[in-house]
């Protein structure tokens, strides 16, 4: 009887491993990575983390699964993956440090390097119901030690959905959704390699994260798929809501009819219709006054003039200053400052909550115009007013929102000074430049 019993038993252990080292992964080093791949590279791409935390995830032990994802994406050779997380920070710090100047010489960082991001990923990440049997008690009950090293896995499956954006559009380019169960365990598994498992935050080495992965797994494989034979991702616009904006009733603030305009830049061409393909009747000069009739079109202002009645494009005319002259001329202060520096071109710098740099040009009838670029919301428009004394009151407004500015300019130095305030009261800084040539 012992004799015919250890045959039996030496069959149960190397069973019992045999089944371990499938579901532990153990061998995961030996198979290739089933990352699907592409057979070229669409742009950068920036892993979003999640705004309110992983809190579900961190009773599991896990953190973010943004590492996990990072490093999916470079081996799928779909995109460049650009620092947009935790060590971000420490890019921030480094910038900071040389901004000081504590760098040393020819360390070349600076403003202007960091690389945009082309798309964004956004995931999620859902855990199904807690099973109190685990994996271990439901499959391997009867194999006592190693039985208890399989089990633990907490809950019966995990969901996951990948949202994939264009960052100047803001339109969605592709989505899909991945799933693992606890019966997955261990079956599919995906490669790691290079001693990843620790940097991928159990991810790699506990029952959950493992399961996570491989919902994670699936579903990026599921984005590639849908975008890899694809020309391009770019999305600049939605041709259906083009359809529907323009067969809609058109936005826009009314124009007050009677009101007074003038040119903000000399040669601007008057139209027969509200198109600038149509006829031309008039090269209008900043010296010209034009009388708004109310009516708006497609991003045009008709207007009766002293010889003609047409159509001019909305951003290139102003209403005319309640205190200036014939042609909208502030006729009072154009002698007193014009050789002052007040009036001309501008440029600067703005910080504080936001950073980043401004172009205006002032013009004799006491208006202003330009814009500027946010190191956090890029692209933004200016307008607003100058008094003869060099009081600026600003407006700028963008994607993010809008702000007010508040400053001067030295008549004698043509610096500019003042301070910005987010619209709200977000925060603000304060913003210096001068005048240019």
């Amino acid at each position: 009887m012992p004799h015919s019993r250890t045959p039996r038993l030496r069959n149960v252990v190397l069973c019992s491993a045999t089944l371990l080292a499938l579901c532990t992964g153990a061998h995961a080093e030996d198979s290739s990575s089933n990352v699907e791949k592409c057979s070229k590279k669409f742009g950068t791409l920036a892993v979003n983390e999640s705004q309110t935390g992983y809190a579900n995830l961190a009773t599991y032990g896990l953190g973010s699964p943004a590492a996990l994802l990072r490093l999916m994406i470079q081996q799928s050779g779909c995109f460049d993956v650009v620092e947009r997380g935790v060590a971000m920070q420490n890019l921030q710090q480094e910038r900071a440090l040389a901004s000081q100047d504590e760098m040393r010489h020819g360390s070349n960082i600076g403003k202007g390097q960091l690389q945009a991001a082309d798309f964004v990923m956004t995931p999620n990440v859902q855990i199904g119901a807690k099973d109190t049997g685990g994996i271990g008690g439901a499959l391997f009950g009867r194999l006592g030690v190693i039985g208890s090293l399989l089990g633990g896995i907490k809950f019966k499956e995990a969901t996951t959905s990948l949202l994939v954006a264009d960052v100047r559009s803001g339109i969605q380019i592709a989505s899909a959704e991945g799933a693992a169960s606890k019966t997955d365990f261990g079956l599919g598994g995906w490669a790691f390699g290079g001693g990843m498992g620790g940097a991928l935050g159990g991810y790699t080495n506990t029952p959950e994260g493992k399961v996570i992965a491989a919902s994670l797994l699936d579903n990026y494989n599921k984005i590639v798929i849908s975008v890899r034979d694809q020309a391009t991702l770019i999305k600049p616009i939605s041709v259906s809501a083009d359809v529907n904006a323009t067969g809609s009733t058109q936005a826009g603030a009314s124009q007050p009819a009677g009101q007074m305009l003038v040119a903000k830049i000399a040669n601007i061409k008057a139209y027969e219709g509200p198109a600038n393909n149509t006829k031309v009747l008039a090269t209008l000069q900043k010296t010209d006054e034009l009388v708004a009739t109310g009516e708006l079109k497609n991003g045009f202002i008709k207007v009766d003039a002293a010889n003609f009645s047409g159509w001019v494009q909305r951003t290139l005319v102003m209403p005319i200053p309640t205190n200036a002259g014939p042609g909208g001329v502030v006729v009072i202060q154009q002698q007193q400052v014009m050789s002052s520096g007040v009036y001309g071109q501008f440029s600067g710098n703005f910080s504080g909550v936001d950073n980043g740099t401004f172009s205006v040009i002032t013009y004799p009838n006491g208006m202003v115009s330009g814009s500027g670029v946010s190191q956090a919301v890029g692209a933004f428009n200016v307008t607003g007013r100058i008094d003869g004394s060099g009081t600026l009151i600003l407006t700028a407004g963008g994607n993010a929102g809008g702000a007010t500015y508040q400053g001067r300019i030295d008549p004698n130095t043509g610096n500019i000074t003042g301070v910005w305030t987010m619209v709200g009261g977000q925060g603000g800084g304060s913003f210096t430049g001068r005048r240019q040539g």
